[in-house]
């Protein structure tokens, strides 16, 4: 099952699904993530606080929407106000963080988005 978060800039909320997404995988998945306005690098601030918290971003950089595959199982917005090519996706889903400001916040918001999505696609 191909899986893949999206939002802007995919240097914060969409690399940090991609990094968890991978991180929780038992090989169910494949997990993608990309930016529709790819950013030059990780937002910095995340990145920091993704480390503090024991997992590593090394590898992970900023991809352009181009990059992922043809056809997705799952498309999942992260709440960035975008226009997603949501025709490529069999199943849309959107966590909503648009309106939280707190990194730290939002990173264990998508630590708990992605487990809840994990554990509702191996149904």
């Amino acid at each position: 099952m191909k899986i893949a978060f999206v939002c802007n800039g995919n240097s914060f909320k969409s690399i940090i699904g991609e990094r968890f997404g991978n991180e929780f995988n038992d090989g169910t998945f494949e997990i993608f993530s990309a930016g529709t306005e790819p950013a030059e690098r990780l937002n910095e601030e995340g990145k920091k606080i993704m480390e503090s918290m024991g997992y590593s971003m090394t590898g992970y950089f900023p991809k352009d929407m181009d990059t992922l595959p043809e056809k997705l199982d799952v498309l999942v917005k992260m709440g960035c106000n975008i226009s997603c090519p949501i025709y490529m996706a069999d199943k849309v889903v959107n966590f909503g963080l648009e309106d939280i400001e707190d990194k730290k916040r939002c990173i264990e918001l998508i630590e708990i988005k992605v487990k809840e999505l994990f554990e509702s696609l191996k149904k």
